[in-house]
């Protein structure tokens, strides 16, 4: 799971096409049944490290099972 640090994010929203869940949107596009998850997302963000560079994707791995050891 990734999580976005809000006072880390500038706001471009390069990430949202990027989700292939479609779970990344803009503050002002949240719809509001995911608006409980805010608080709980910065959080968890703050636990995380950040992610500073693009890291090959699971999909492109074959298989999530073997992605993941």
């Amino acid at each position: 799971m990734v999580y976005i640090h809000p006072e880390e994010c500038i706001d471009c929203e390069a990430c949202v096409p990027e989700c292939p869940v479609e779970a990344i949107f803009h503050e002002d596009n949240l719809p509001s049944e995911w608006t409980d998850y805010t608080a709980l997302n910065a959080e968890l963000a703050s636990q995380c490290p950040v992610i500073t560079e693009q890291k090959e994707s699971m999909e492109s791995e074959g298989n999530c099972a073997a992605a993941n050891g």
